[in-house]
Order: structure tokens, then C-alpha cells, then sequence
């Protein structure tokens, strides 16, 4: 009897100390929490502290979604290489509207220092005649896609007069085709100026009759040139080399001033668009009211390289200009070819822009500093608030009588 109530009292005692050690675990773990509660009957809610939540709660907004667009925006940063590529070209985009200049008095020319030369240039040139109101009127068509077009006719070479008979199988699809053809019989009592396919070619060399031409012109396309210094340029008259192999343009140059090179630079880039980019001739108009001259803009470009965020790379340029007019009217400089005339060189520093995008990580850790940060400078206005109109209220009701 003994033993057994011996073992007894052994048993209770032994389920006591089991159920102390996880109530002394719970509240030594209790003595750790730094975020102590308070019961609800000791809160007090008031209008200051609701005001101060709204307002947090929309900095935290606001905050918020100002960090997540910057961790959507990736950040660029730019570096300064020495350029050691080679053998490269480079594309230049042009789009140019001359208001009073018609499309069959101009030529486009393209040269560097390399000594290579692209004479009225037609290939990626869409030339379109526009009114002198803007409108548009068609496209002009060169000797190229003429000659396509005319593929499959015959075109007479003596339109313009009755008693020259046609030879079999000669055609004249071209202005090209009716100089030779006028050429080789020496027909001196007419000009091949005349005939209906070489108008272009007429005008370009008789301004006289570009005079009776009132209409604009409109340049859309690109050229391909050589990474070295150099020139293109549009100018009156037709175009050609010489046996020396210089330049020339064929003009009446007593006549110069009736050349109006007003122009408006729609847009002017070299190389293809990356992000951010900034053309300083875009969207630029030069008016000449009165007279003619030649516009001059010197044009220093630095090659660029884009690279984004996913590994894809751009190789482009981007340019700085500046520009020079000079009136075909001022005797003390001499003869001005009238014209507009991009002067460029290549810079030997290129430029390489990085796309860096905000790690996950560090978006998180804004976030945290967000939302801590405001609840925290919260909660020191509002206690500041509080306590403010308590003081305030204790101080009234002691002024009041009878207190």
C-alpha cells in the first residue's frame, strides 16, 4: 500500500515538471518579442491619427509605385572608347523639304575625302514634287526606273517634229537614249532639250526654264558613304565629273540668284535610332526671304554603341553641328555656288551606352525602407499631434471659471 501511493505521488509530479518546461520555453520566447501589444481597451482612436494613417498610406502609394516604374526604367550609363573599328559605313537618314525649289532642278551628291563620289544620287531617294502650299503633287521618276517602266515600249526619238522619220528598232526610253541618238546624227537644228523625256535634264542646265517651274520638292531616304570625312550636298544644276576628276555643276551662274534654297530639315540622323537620341538638326528651317546663297553646316558625328538590358547591341552615331550662310550677293566673297551643304567628319572617341537594370533584391529592400520609414515618421507626428492637443485642452480647461 505504501509503495504504491510512493509511486503516485512520483507519476504526478513528473507530469507537472512536463507541462512547466513548455510554458517556460513559450515565455522565455514572450520576453523576446520587441513589438509588445496593448489591449484594446487602453487604445484610444482619434481624427488626428486618422488623418495621419490616410495621409501615410497614400505617401506609401505614391512611393510605392514611383519605385516600381524605376525598377521597370532601366538606368543608362555611358562610357568614352577610342573608336578602333574599320572598314565600316555608315547610313545616313535625310528627310528635306525645299518649298521653292522644283525636284528637276536639283541634285544630291555625296563625296569624301577617300575620293569616292555618288553623283545625283536616285537609288533609296524618294524625290516627290510637292505645291508651293505643301501639297503633294507625285513622285518624280529618275532615268532608272523610267527606262523599267518603259520596258516593254518603243518611245520614239523625233516626237517634236514631223519630218525626221523613225529608224527600225531605235528606241529612246531614256533622256539618255536621245542624247546619243542626237549626238550621233549631228542633228544641230535640234536640241535635245526639247524632247519631252529630257525636261529633268533641261531644267538642270537652263534655269530660265526651272523659273517657269513654280513648285517644291521633297527628299526622303538615306545614303550609304565611307567612315571618313566628307561632304553631301544639294545644288542647282546637273552634276558630273570632269576629266580632271573634279565636281562640277552645270549652270547658268549668272542666274544664280533665282535659286530660292530655302529648306526645312524634317529629320537628319546618321546610323539607326536607339533610345533617347537626340538629332540637333531635326525639325530646323532656314527661309530665305529674298536672294539666294549657300547654306553650310559642319557636322562633327561620334560613332555609338547601344547596348540594352537583354544583351542587344546598336552600332549608331549621334552628331553636334553647327552652321555658316553665305549670300551669293556679297561680292567680297567671291562666287557662292548656291546650295545646302552637310559638311561632316568622324570623331575617334566613340560612345557606348549601357543599359543597367535595377536588381530584385535592392527593389525589395526600397520597399521595406518605404514602408518602415513612413510609418515610423507617422507615428512621431501623430503622438506629436496628440500630445499637442492634450496640452492644449488640459490649458483651456483650466482657464475656464469655476475650475
Amino acid at each position: 500500500m505504501q509503495s504504491s501511493l510512493r509511486q503516485r505521488v512520483v507519476t504526478g509530479k513528473t507530469e507537472q515538471e512536463a507541462e512547466w518546461r513548455p510554458n517556460k520555453v513559450a515565455e522565455t520566447l514572450k520576453s523576446l518579442d520587441v513589438y509588445p501589444k496593448t489591449l484594446d481597451d487602453f487604445k484610444e482612436r482619434t481624427g488626428s491619427g486618422a488623418a495621419v494613417s490616410l495621409l501615410s498610406c497614400s505617401a506609401i502609394l505614391l512611393l510605392v509605385i514611383s519605385e516600381l516604374r524605376a525598377y521597370l526604367t532601366p538606368t543608362t550609363v555611358d562610357h568614352l572608347y577610342v573608336d578602333t573599328t574599320r572598314g565600316e559605313r555608315i547610313k545616313i537618314n535625310l528627310n528635306i523639304t525645299f518649298p521653292n525649289m522644283p525636284c528637276a532642278g536639283m541634285s544630291l551628291v555625296a563625296m569624301d575625302v577617300a575620293g569616292e563620289q555618288q553623283i545625283d544620287v536616285v537609288s533609296n531617294i524618294v524625290k516627290t514634287r510637292r505645291t508651293l502650299t505643301g501639297e503633294r503633287i507625285a513622285v518624280e521618276i529618275d532615268d532608272v526606273h523610267m527606262r523599267k517602266q518603259n520596258a516593254d515600249r518603243c518611245m520614239p526619238c523625233f516626237p517634236q517634229v514631223k519630218n525626221i522619220p523613225e529608224e527600225p528598232n531605235q528606241c529612246c526610253q531614256v533622256c539618255e537614249d536621245v542624247q546619243k541618238v542626237y549626238k550621233q546624227k549631228a542633228l544641230s537644228r535640234l536640241k535635245w532639250e526639247d524632247h519631252p523625256l529630257c525636261q529633268h535634264e533641261a531644267v538642270l542646265v537652263d534655269p530660265s526654264k526651272l523659273a517657269a517651274i513654280h513648285e517644291g520638292c521633297n527628299l526622303f531616304g538615306f545614303l550609304e558613304v565611307n567612315k571618313v570625312a566628307g561632304n553631301f550636298h544639294v545644288a542647282p544644276g546637273k552634276a558630273f565629273q570632269s576629266a580632271q576628276g573634279q565636281l562640277v555643276h552645270e549652270f547658268k551662274p549668272f542666274d544664280s540668284h533665282s535659286y530660292n534654297v530655302s529648306h526645312v530639315i524634317h529629320s537628319l540622323s546618321f546610323g539607326v535610332h536607339y533610345p533617347s537620341r537626340v538629332n540637333p538638326l531635326d525639325a530646323s528651317t532656314a527661309i530665305l526671304k529674298h536672294g539666294s546663297g549657300v547654306f553650310q553646316y559642319f557636322i562633327k558625328v561620334v560613332p555609338t554603341t547601344y547596348r540594352y538590358a537583354s544583351g542587344l547591341t546598336l552600332d549608331s552615331c549621334q552628331y553636334s553641328v553647327t552652321e555658316q550662310f553665305k549670300s551669293a550677293h556679297d561680292p567680297s566673297k567671291g562666287f557662292v555656288l548656291p546650295g545646302v551643304f552637310f559638311i561632316y567628319d568622324i570623331s575617334p572617341i566613340m560612345v557606348k551606352f549601357t543599359e543597367k537594370q535595377m536588381s530584385f533584391s535592392y527593389f525589395l529592400t526600397s520597399l521595406c525602407a518605404i514602408v518602415g520609414g513612413v510609418f515610423t515618421v507617422a507615428g512621431i507626428v501623430d503622438s506629436v499631434i496628440y500630445q499637442l492637443i492634450g496640452a492644449i485642452g488640459s490649458e483651456w480647461k483650466n482657464q475656464l471659471p469655476g475650475s
